[in-house]
């Protein structure tokens, strides 16, 4: 684990769309966040590290380490942009060609599909790119660690020589039940797993992922061998239900 002490010149956000924003740093070749209403930061190392015993490649994701950021705890990540890159989410995609939230004009649409079909249709006719295997990684990984922070913003896309990428999968703080405003840690692990709302297509992770199929696969006895050695936590607890809970899919 790391230690950092970083002064409010490297702030970059305190505010922002999702329900447990982070106080955010860019320091070096590094972004820092803080936890704010939960572990996030044990959340984003345990949904990273899972990601490492996938057949995902390493690009296709940010890897979080945990650690203390001014003595409270955090995570960081390695900046995955290049000096010449520009990074855009779908958010901001979105409202720079029309002016408009993305999440209320699908927030009108009368079904999953539906909502599905206009954004990759609208990335694809503005960026000449086809996300659709990037949107089955992401809601794949969503399914196994509960995520209910999955909003436009924490989509995104990567400018990099006069074409459009996928941006790693990153951002995945408000997953495992730690600061899901869903939870009632008077519940079992199972009465709270089946209270999580999910983003940003349909409220149910489930639904997202059976129209986007497997993203990817992991080696679940290994999986589960590095879990119990990981230190107890509600969080290690809750990936280990969600493992096995979906194992034979795997």
């Amino acid at each position: 684990m790391f230690q950092e002490e970083i002064g409010e010149e490297y702030l970059i956000l305190q505010t922002g769309t999702s329900e447990g924003t982070q106080i955010k740093y860019k320091k070096g070749n590094y972004w820092y966040k803080t936890d704010c209403h939960g572990r996030e930061g044990l959340a984003e190392y345990l949904a990273s590290k899972l990601l490492t015993f996938s057949d995902l490649d390493s690009e296709e994701y940010v890897y979080y380490e945990q650690g203390m950021i001014n003595g409270k705890p955090g995570c960081r990540s390695r900046n995955f942009l290049l000096p010449e890159d520009e990074f855009l989410t779908f958010y901001r995609l979105y409202y720079n060609e029309f002016g408009r939230d993305l999440s209320e004009v699908t927030n009108h649409m009368e079904t999953m599909e539906e909502r599905i079909e206009y954004v990759i249709r609208f990335v694809r006719q503005s960026c000449g790119l086809d996300v659709t295997d990037y949107l089955k990684r992401t809601f794949t990984l969503d399914l196994l660690i509960l995520n209910e922070d999955r909003h436009f913003n924490n989509l995104g896309l990567v400018f990099r020589q006069d074409r459009f990428e996928c941006a790693p999968i990153f951002d995945n703080g408000i997953s495992l039940l730690t600061a899901n405003q869903s939870v009632n840690r008077n519940f079992s692990i199972e009465e709270n797993v089946k209270r999580v709302i999910a983003r940003p297509f349909s409220g149910s992770h489930e639904k997202m992922f059976r129209y986007f199929g497997l993203g990817f696969h992991l080696e679940c006895d290994l999986v589960l061998k590095w879990i119990r050695s990981e230190e107890p936590s509600f969080e290690r607890d809750v990936l280990a239900y969600q493992i096995e809970r979906y194992r034979d899919i795997f």
